[in-house]
């Protein structure tokens, strides 16, 4: 066949006989295409009233809006029937009736432009049919009502339906005469900005997101991906609340998403200038630089965030147990610290606090906020090491280097810091201890090198700590105890070797059998009683006694 000169669009007749499946029937979403419909007719409200006859529940619902004059729209898919300006204002697309196809529908109506009432009756099968439907004149108040069968599903739906279609819809719905609770979609926003047709309101948290409700089209909500501005310590998220904004319209005919179109954009972009401009108000900002530039583009002057910086904490080998830095610093005088792993964190830190001169000053890098002055000029220590000496050589212990010495006091123990910045400088402080040890080289904490400046450089209680911090790491295995328990058998393990290292093997001895007795004997000795033992490889002999009295 030859090829056509010109081609338009065209609705195919089939599409009409498969009308029941363009809506999925729930009673939440009827109502809600019926309550749209009605606030666009101008109603001052919208009535729910069940009623029962011939032994039939019957769900009404019943709007005082502008009614409708052509009682066809009804039936016509994708004709609305609407005014011109209401057509501008709505984009409305002529299948609200529709979500109740496939039910027996008595609707009746009275327009107010041409005072005349009528009733029809649409036979479940008549939606796709197409067979003719009898127009009936009735007597009718100015408005419309609908009735339609209340099933028993849509019998205990309709109580939750009906709260939701009015929480945030902008006209009263009463469920059987009582008015519904409503609320305001933009409560607890710490400002609300009103552009474009629309109301952003702007919350101080995290609540809106890609898989929340984010817009609200007058009690219809949806889910949409809105910006949202992290800063240091708060997170600006955005809602929406439609007003007049015709070019913003949702995906038909579900409507539960937003079409992507040049309106949704400028929204987005308009969003992110509120949050800026609220932002400027407040006078001072922890943005992130990325986030500081924006604003710049969008012509937001802000100053430099806040020079702040969470404080540095040595690294843990458990991610589990690691702890959170303590506090903000002041950017005046500090110095990033760069990661070099748990074992030399752990004892450089150790070192670091017996020695005074950095305290207060080490920060946390933050490289989000890379690019504002004060943060490009701060000191960074770039290199940390221990430098041992031990019988007249000289080793170095860093991220790259394990001299692999036995554990035990060495001649000399330094901790080296390379600290860059406009003025590089190397310091040297006295360390009491290293631990050498590397969790991807080793199979256990007891294969660590444990190097003293002297015996008594450390305590036994602090050498466990700084093992813990440095070695620990908990098992994930299926198989595994719970973190509790190996955490525990590891205290139970370090706290023997370092007090064999520091105080000697019978020392370690005795600390082992009072761990013991302590976790596994001591819960179940009788108040007011104590237990005298005496332990030997060929006899035990233990006795009872009261607690003297003091």
């Amino acid at each position: 066949m030859p090829l056509p000169v010109t081609i338009q669009s065209q609705v195919d007749p089939a599409a009409v006989t498969k009308v029941t499946r363009l809506f999925n029937n729930t009673l939440g979403d009827v109502l809600s295409e019926l309550v749209q419909n009605a606030r666009r007719a101008g109603a001052s409200a919208v009535d729910l009233d069940v009623s029962e006859a011939e032994s039939m529940a019957y769900l009404s619902i019943s709007d005082d809006g502008a009614g409708i004059e052509d009682p066809s729209v009804i039936v016509a898919l994708g004709r609305s029937g609407w005014d011109d300006e209401t057509r501008r204002r709505e984009d409305p697309a002529g299948m609200g009736v529709f979500s109740l196809a496939g039910r027996d529908v008595e609707i009746r109506s009275c327009s107010r432009a041409s005072g005349q009432g009528w009733r029809i009756e649409i036979a479940r099968d008549a939606w796709e049919s197409g067979s003719p439907i009898a127009v009936i004149p009735c007597a009718h108040p100015f408005g419309t009502r609908l009735r339609v069968a209340l099933d028993e599903q849509w019998a205990k739906a309709l109580d939750n339906a009906a709260r939701a279609a009015a929480r945030y819809c902008p006209m009263p719905i009463r469920l059987n005469g009582t008015v519904l609770p409503q609320e305001d979609w933009l409560a607890g926003a710490v400002a609300v900005v009103e552009e474009g047709g629309v109301r952003i309101g702007l919350f101080a948290d995290n609540r809106a997101s890609r898989f929340s409700p984010s817009i609200n089209f007058h009690g219809l909500t949806v889910a949409c991906a809105l910006p949202s501005i992290p800063e240091k310590n708060r997170h600006w998220s955005a809602r929406v609340d439609i007003v007049d904004a015709p070019d913003l319209q949702l995906v038909l005919p579900a409507r539960k998403e937003m079409v992507e179109n040049p309106a949704l954009a400028r929204l987005r972009i308009a969003i992110r200038g509120a949050i800026y401009r609220h932002i400027q108000s407040l006078g001072a900002h922890r943005l992130p630089f990325e986030q500081w530039r924006e604003a710049a583009d969008l012509g937001i002057e802000l100053p430099e965030a806040r020079p702040e910086l969470l404080a540095w904490v040595p690294a843990t080998a458990d991610y589990n147990s690691r702890p959170s830095a303590d506090g903000l610093l002041s950017a005046a005088e500090l110095v990033l610290v760069d990661d070099f792993g748990a074992p030399l964190e752990q004892c450089a830190n150790f070192a670091l606090s017996n020695d005074g001169r950095f305290e207060g000053r080490l920060a946390k890098p933050d490289e989000t906020m890379a690019g504002y002055g004060w943060y490009n000029r701060l000191p960074r220590i770039t290199n940390l090491r221990f430098e041992i000496e031990r019988d007249g050589e000289t080793l170095t212990y860093d991220t790259s280097e394990l001299p692999g010495l036995e554990s035990g006091p060495v001649d000399r123990l330094d901790l080296i810091l390379e600290i860059s910045g406009s003025l590089s400088e190397t310091v040297v402080i006295p360390a009491p201890v290293a631990i050498e040890y590397d969790e991807g080289l080793f199979c256990s904490f007891e294969e660590a090198s444990i190097l003293l400046a002297s015996k008594d450089a450390v305590t036994p209680s602090e050498l466990v700590d700084l093992l813990e911090g440095a070695c620990f790491c908990s098992s994930d295995d299926r198989e595994a105890d719970s973190w509790d328990t190996q955490n525990s058998r590891f205290l139970l393990d370090a706290q023997e070797m370092a007090t064999r290292l520091l105080l000697g093997d019978d020392a370690a001895l005795i600390e082992r059998l009072r761990a013991i007795l302590s976790y596994r004997a001591q819960w179940f000795v009788p108040e007011g009683r104590q237990f005298t033992a005496i332990i030997g490889r060929a006899a035990l002999d233990i006795r009872i006694d009261t607690v003297p009295a003091n």
